[in-house]
Order: structure tokens, then C-alpha cells, then sequence
């Protein structure tokens, strides 16, 4: 077994390094990190909207008090939050790239923002005389033009402002502000020059840069990601570089992160307006089946441990490591057992995981388990997680009670063997 763990180390160490380091993963991953709060405001007022005021509400339900006109503070703060979000990514991963590279954080992340208006389509509603975009085209079905912008237009700005000759020199008289706005002003006119004929070249094929982008590269890589074959090979991967001591998280939310938000904003939107949700695979679906208590339904191997071992040291460990593991921080427990490069518990949790991910989408699949569409904090605590996500979904909440509890006992066996273990090691 260790020559196996070995030999995986020796394979997947490198290149999980070179992902984690990346400058652009980094950018993006840290863009999300930036506009998280937002997402969560405004999921938190669908969730008001949708699950305790209104007509499907429990105060109606319970009172006949549906409060129809204060659904209008959620109505119009939402599309505010969700709508834009390509926008606001734009933004974010564009300044994150820029500090990475030591540069101004102050024009460049507004040019990118500029660049990806130029890139959107606009049209013309002759009835009424006014020109508009659609926010199909701000929100999350953007959001891989908003990382080709933000990206694009950092290293395009950042080449062009290495040239002497493209630079404005200001006397020393001139303010700093007003000194690297003229600094940047020649790279910025190219810079828009190339994406706006860029625009003109996809405007004579009437083909829209952002369409062709979701279709030929968004679109299959979500139905990838969202196959049994995908799933099953992205989370191995994530549970065994956990296993060498790798935060996977590093390596693939920024890569998995945009496609579970654009599901979990159709599901948000689809229950806004009363329809039926589709997308069962979003970050709170994942975090209420198979990361509860972090990655590998940790808490269910800090219960295991309560229940059959007889190791002093777990149990202490296991004791310390609980609390966090309420809020899905699994660290304590990963590197102090340690679950890191120890096989006996590495196996496990990989079967955790994908048992949670089997029952969460068969049982979302049959219509059992709710469909999640509230983005809550990911350190909501396990079962409760599961039951705002899916709106107050109480038999959700009893889906993910069963998933934890099978979770035990596939970690309990695993757990006896380490007692095993310490005592030939004792011995």
C-alpha cells in the first residue's frame, strides 16, 4: 500500500503543484473569494422570498400573512446581486491578476470591465427607441468571458505598457494619480482597439463571442463535469491529493466553481419564478452530501472514532477536531490523525464521497431530495446545510442525516483496524 501511495505521489505531486501555483487558477479562485459575499446576500434573499414570505411561504402557510409587497425588497435586490456577476468577476480576477504581477490595481480591472461590454452583443428595441443588454449576458452564463476578459486584458495592458515608446512620460511636477493614468493611456487605446475589432470580426459572422464561447467550450466542459464519469474521476483525484497532503480546493474550485454557480444560479432563477429546477450538481449540493465536515464527510470519521476506537491519541484528536469539523474545517483532523498519506483511513473517505454523491443525486434525481438553490456559507454546519439550500427542505435534511450516518459506518471497520494497528505497533 505505501509503494502505491508512492507511486501516486510521485505522479500527480507535480502537477498538482504547477496547478495550485498558477497564476491564473489563482486569479480566479481568488475573484470568486472576492464576490462571495454578495452571492451569499443574495441567495439569502431568495431564500426569504421563496421559503418564509410569500405564497408558498411559511408565514402564509401558518397565518395566511403572505407579506406579497415586502417580496419586493428581495425582488429588487437580487437580480441586483446575481445579474451582474460577470461584471463583478471581471473585476475581481482581473485586480487579483494585476497584483500578482505588482502593477496598479486602480485602471487596469476598469478596462477589463469595459472590454467585456465591448464583447457583449447589444440591441435595439425600436418600440420603445433605447439600446440594452441583455443580462443573460452580465450574469453567470458570462462568467467564462468574464475570466477571458479580466485574463486578456491584464497581460495584453501589462505587455504594451513594457514598451518605452507606447509610454506617456509626465513631468514630476504632475500628481502620481494623473502620471499613470497617461502612463496607461496608449496600451489602454490598443488594447480596446483589439477587442472592439475583434467585436466587428464576430458581428459580420452574427456570432456573438460570448454565445460561441458557451457553446463550444462552457457548455461541454459543464456537461463533463456534470457526467458519472467526470464526477467520479474529478473527486477521486480530489480525495487522493487530499490524501498526499494537497488542498485540493486550490487546484480545482477555481476550475469547478464557475460551473457549479452557473447551475446553482439557473436553479435560483428557475425558483424565482416558479418553475421546475433542474441542476442537481452545485456547490451547496456537494457540501450537503459529500463535504460534510469537510472534505470526505469528515465529521462521519470524527463519530467513527467516538464510537469503536480505543486509541487515546485519535480520541484526543478526534475531541479536538470536532468543533471545526462542525463548520467544515477539516483540518485539524486530515493532518492531525493524520488522514494524510495514511491509506487505512484514504480509502474511506474516497468511498464517503462517492456514496454521498450517489445517494444525493439519485434521491435529487427521483424528486426525494429537494434541489438546492440558496448558496449558503460553506461553513454551515452538516444536515442544516442541506435544509437552507433546498429552501427549508425537511426530508433533504433527513437525506443528508442518512448519508452521514452510512458515512459512519463505512468509516467504522477502517477505525477498528487502526486499534490493530496500534497495538502491533505497541507491540
Amino acid at each position: 500500500m505505501n509503494k502505491f501511495m508512492n507511486k501516486i505521489e510521485e505522479i500527480f505531486l507535480p502537477i498538482a503543484n504547477k496547478l495550485a501555483s498558477n497564476k491564473y487558477l489563482s486569479a480566479i479562485r481568488d475573484g470568486f473569494v472576492a464576490i462571495l459575499p454578495i452571492m451569499i446576500a443574495g441567495s439569502f434573499f431568495i431564500l426569504i422570498n421563496n421559503v418564509f414570505i410569500g405564497e408558498n411561504g411559511f408565514t402564509n402557510k401558518l397565518f395566511g400573512m403572505p407579506f406579497t409587497k415586502l417580496t419586493e425588497l428581495g425582488a429588487s435586490i437580487v437580480p441586483a446581486t446575481m445579474s451582474i456577476m460577470a461584471i463583478l468577476l471581471t473585476f475581481t480576477t482581473s485586480k487579483s491578476l494585476a497584483e500578482h504581477y505588482k502593477s496598479e490595481t486602480s485602471i487596469t480591472p476598469s478596462i477589463a470591465v469595459v472590454v467585456l461590454f465591448i464583447l457583449m452583443p447589444i440591441n435595439f428595441d425600436g418600440n420603445l427607441g433605447i439600446e440594452y443588454i441583455n443580462t443573460y449576458y452580465t450574469g453567470a452564463a458570462a462568467m467564462f468571458m468574464a475570466f477571458i476578459s479580466a485574463i486578456a486584458t491584464v497581460e495584453i495592458i501589462r505587455g504594451l505598457s513594457n514598451i518605452d515608446a507606447l509610454i506617456i512620460k509626465m513631468p514630476d511636477s504632475v500628481p502620481p494619480s494623473i502620471s499613470r493614468s497617461f502612463n496607461k493611456l496608449i496600451p489602454v487605446i490598443i488594447t480596446l482597439l483589439i477587442f472592439g475589432t475583434l467585436k466587428m470580426f464576430t458581428n459580420y459572422f452574427e456570432l456573438p463571442l460570448n454565445d460561441l464561447i458557451f457553446k463550444s467550450i462552457q457548455t461541454p466542459f459543464t456537461n463533463v463535469v456534470n457526467s458519472t464519469f467526470g464526477l467520479g474521476v474529478i473527486y477521486l483525484l480530489y480525495m487522493l491529493l487530499w490524501g498526499l497532503g494537497i488542498h485540493s480546493a486550490f487546484i480545482f474550485n477555481p476550475i469547478l466553481e464557475p460551473i457549479y454557480l452557473v447551475s446553482l444560479t439557473q436553479n435560483a432563477e428557475a425558483a424565482s419564478a416558479g418553475q421546475a429546477l433542474q441542476a442537481i450538481m452545485t456547490k451547496p449540493f456537494l457540501d450537503s452530501v459529500a463535504f460534510m465536515g469537510g472534505a470526505g464527510n469528515m465529521i462521519a470519521l470524527i463519530i467513527a472514532i467516538f464510537i469503536v476506537s480505543r486509541r487515546e491519541d485519535y480520541r484526543k484528536i478526534a475531541k479536538i477536531g470536532f468543533i471545526p469539523a462542525l463548520f467544515n474545517i477539516s483540518e485539524p483532523i486530515m493532518f492531525g490523525l493524520p488522514v494524510v498519506m495514511n491509506p487505512i483511513l484514504i480509502i474511506p473517505m474516497i468511498l464517503s464521497t462517492f456514496v454521498g454523491l450517489a445517494i444525493g443525486t439519485l434521491t435529487t434525481s427521483l424528486g426525494v431530495m429537494a434541489h438546492t438553490y440558496i448558496l449558503v456559507p460553506w461553513t454551515t454546519p452538516p444536515v442544516l446545510s442541506a435544509f437552507f439550500a433546498t429552501g427549508g427542505h425537511i426530508v433533504s435534511a433527513l437525506i443528508a442525516v442518512i448519508i452521514l450516518i452510512i458515512s459512519v459506518l463505512i468509516y467504522m471497520p477502517f477505525v477498528a483496524i487502526t486499534n490493530k494497528q496500534r497495538m502491533i505497533d505497541n507491540d
